[in-house]
């Protein structure tokens, strides 16, 4: 074994998703602008204004709320949106989509509270309203989902026949792929609900999987990634199929990161888990330019879970460290780098910020930096940035990590960088936008930057058309003859389309005459999607 390689790879943790809703919680409380709301018994009168929440709720009860002693319920976040002055879903619409990913009693309580009014599993006039909106391709909005979706998992609801049922998913999945921020997240927790649903999981996890056959496709890693909510026995068979014969290197990597959960939850049988162990195995050990690094990262991270002997475990876990400083981190520290240079890095951040607080808010704060950048598993990097948006520290992180970017670029230290791109994508204003722009556009970012990662190019705030210029050529020229070009060319597509710029790119491959470049092609996906369904994934 190589020197200093330990036997069984570093268990990978995470907060409770309690806690991490009582810090966001509680952070917005104590930025308030009104100083009587900064108070726990002032926020405690504000909150017992309105009578049907206000029953019994004390200042100690939001302080066990808020420091996760207590999980908070739905129906409280609801409260604590109101009183604060945010809109609706600020708060709860991520602490649904951390509660839905961790999982357990608990979160289950939590998502399973938040529920309608309603009790007949017979359609009322309000769903069947939706359900002609849906059929009839008129607009809906989260909210709508929201009705729809609680309806159907949490008071049984039935529609018949089944055709309905998966016009319906597939609707819900297009506006999924296509929509960001508060309305991904809402659609998204709406999915969910279906795919944990007996009478509706199974239609829910049909259309994943069909999706999942189509190469053109955009959302093919997301879609994938849906399957892990489902522990029907076809999504297991899907998640597998796509990582024995994967319809493309999307649809292979979105099935690894879903085995992390379906793992965690036990979803595969004794037959399947052998399975994604020869698949780790293959990746772990196989050529080392046979698969991307997010794809070995993904597999590294299952090591601690699946069922190998001690031989076994350490001769993957021997392997998997000798395939670079990230993944080396991985099996020693459980993060993508080392102890020592993730509390400079968090320590450099939390620097920069106007008023990061005390005690353990300002330590929970950290924490939550650190798994942005480091956390191993890309959904709780996902999920984390999600959660730093919608608190007061968002767009102080932004512009913190945005200054950090251009230090990392300077270094030419790609593995670093990544993950502060990513980040940027979901947290960035248009300050941060310039600079992560300005980096991928001087080539900082070797093997990963500006060719390499292009769902890293769409910020929030629109950038110029000078800057989406430079992506097409650098990157066109890049994917030019290689033997990914299509696959390349499919995520430029995307980033335009994402960043609301599918004129500009046709402009630009007319300019080009690139006869042989299939970009016109791939952006009919795009075209030809209905304008109710861009339209409904904005509200």
């Amino acid at each position: 074994m190589a020197h200093g390689v330990p036997a069984v790879p570093a268990v990978i943790g995470w907060t409770p998703w309690q806690v991490r809703a009582g810090w966001l919680l509680r952070s917005h409380r104590l930025c308030h602008a009104d100083p009587a709301l900064r108070q726990l018994a002032g926020f405690a009168r504000a909150y017992r204004e309105d009578r049907r929440h206000g029953t019994g709720i004390s200042p100690s009860s939001l302080s066990r709320w808020e420091n996760g002693l207590v999980p908070v319920p739905a129906s409280a976040v609801r409260r604590y949106e109101d009183v604060l002055g945010l809109s609706a879903c600020h708060l709860l619409a991520p602490i649904q989509t951390i509660a839905r990913h961790e999982g357990g009693m608990t979160a289950a309580a939590f998502l399973r509270a938040d529920r309608g009014n309603t009790s007949s599993t017979s359609p009322g006039p309000r769903v069947e309203h939706l359900l002609a909106r849906i059929l009839d391709g008129g607009v809906l909005t989260g909210t709508d989902w929201d009705d729809l979706t609680r309806w159907a998992a949490y008071e049984g609801g039935q529609i018949f026949p089944g055709r309905v049922r998966r016009a319906v998913v597939q609707r819900l999945l297009e506006e999924t792929v296509v929509a960001g921020g508060t309305a991904w997240m809402r659609r998204f927790e709406a999915l969910s609900r279906l795919m944990a649903d007996p009478l509706w999981g199974p239609e829910a996890v049909a259309v994943c999987a069909d999706v999942a056959q189509q190469p053109e496709h955009v959302g093919l890693i997301e879609t994938v990634c849906a399957l892990d909510g489902s522990p029907h026995p076809d999504a297991g068979r899907a998640v597998l199929r796509q990582l024995t014969d994967p319809t493309t290197a999307d649809t292979n990597y979105g099935a690894l990161l879903a085995a992390a959960r379906k793992t965690r939850k036990r979803h595969f049988t004794a037959e399947q888990t052998q399975t994604l162990v020869d698949v780790v195995d293959g990746v772990l050990t196989g050529p080392h330019l046979s698969q991307p690094p997010s794809a070995m990262e993904a597999a590294a991270v299952l090591l601690h879970r699946l069922p190998l002997s001690a031989a076994h475990r350490a001769r993957l876990t021997t392997s998997a460290a000798e395939r670079g400083f990230v993944l080396n981190a991985i099996v020693r520290h459980g993060s993508r780098t080392d102890p020592a240079t993730a509390v400079i890095t968090v320590s450099r951040v939390l620097g920069r910020l106007d008023d990061p607080g005390h005690g353990p808010a300002a330590t929970l704060l950290g924490t939550l930096i650190d798994d942005l950048l480091h956390h191993p598993v890309a959904d709780v990097r996902l999920y984390t940035a999600m959660m730093l948006r919608a608190s007061p520290y968002g767009r102080q992180v932004a512009s913190a990590l945005a200054a950090d970017l251009r230090r990392v670029g300077d270094l030419r230290t790609g593995d670093r960088a990544i993950p502060i791109l990513h980040a940027l994508r979901v947290l960035g204003d248009p300050t941060s936008a310039s600079s992560s722009r300005a980096s991928l556009l001087h080539g900082a970012f070797p093997g990963g930057g500006a060719r390499g990662r292009p769902r890293t190019w769409t910020h929030r705030g629109r950038s110029p058309e000078t800057y989406w210029r430079a992506v097409f050529h650098q990157h066109v020229h890049a994917a030019h003859g290689t033997v990914d070009q299509r696959e390349a060319l499919k995520r430029l597509v995307y980033a335009f389309a994402m960043g609301d710029e599918l004129e500009l790119l046709t402009r630009l491959v007319a300019e080009l005459e690139t006869r042989g470049m299939p970009a016109r092609d791939l952006s009919g996906w795009w075209t030809n999607l209905e304008h109710h369904v861009r339209d409904s994934a904005q509200r």
